[in-house]
């Protein structure tokens, strides 16, 4: 094949469309990512906020005013109280502005946005038709990236290395279907050092 049939229009749309695929598809782990991140902050946040209830409501109730000794903190019962129920509100109060859950959320949909144009790229074109679909599916994607929410930029780069981490190993336990997580984990550790090596 010579170097103008490599280079056809057509080819320069598949191009572009597998150029596409790849960064929806890492897009996607991204968002995914971070989801799970912020929804984890969400989850404990809230059970900190809970159990800060909890314990103050016990100190409402308990009775008399003797001192009490917390983490090397001795004071009145109500002067304990009072401060934990200042501490308990403030860390509600940033909660609110933080909100992990809103920004988990933002991200479960942007994930969900991914997936589905993900499926669009499944299909390869028919021959012929590889430009109209490249700029069908042009469209599609710039309209979907500019309504997804944004990634930080300090991490981009680590997500970045997760996904491409992720598609190692997957394509290990596709190769080796009999091996375990840990052991391509295992495999990918030892191809990463090797390559270190030889350069």
């Amino acid at each position: 094949m010579t170097a103008s049939q490599s280079n056809t229009p057509e080819e320069h749309a598949l191009d572009e469309i597998k150029r596409q695929r790849r960064l929806v598809d890492q897009m996607a782990t991204a968002h995914s990512l971070l989801r799970d991140q912020y929804r984890r902050r969400a989850t404990a946040s809230t059970c900190v906020l809970l159990i800060a209830s909890v314990v103050a409501t016990a100190f409402a109730f308990a009775s008399g005013d003797a001192k009490v000794t917390i983490i090397l903190i001795t004071a009145d019962r109500s002067i304990l109280l009072g401060w934990f129920a200042v501490l308990t509100f403030s860390l509600t109060l940033v909660d609110l502005v933080l909100d992990w859950r809103g920004t988990a959320r933002s991200h479960e949909d942007a994930a969900r946005q991914l997936a589905a144009l993900k499926a669009e790229y499944r299909t390869p074109p028919a021959e012929g038709v590889e430009i109209q679909e490249r700029d069908r599916l042009s469209q599609r994607y710039q309209a979907v990236m500019d309504a997804l929410s944004a990634i930080p930029e300090k991490k981009f780069t680590q997500l970045k290395a997760r996904h491409l981490r992720k598609v190692e190993l997957s394509r290990i336990l596709s190769d080796r279907p009999g091996i375990t997580v840990r052991q391509a984990r295992r495999e990918l550790r030892k191809r990463w050092t090797n390559n270190t090596t030889a350069k």
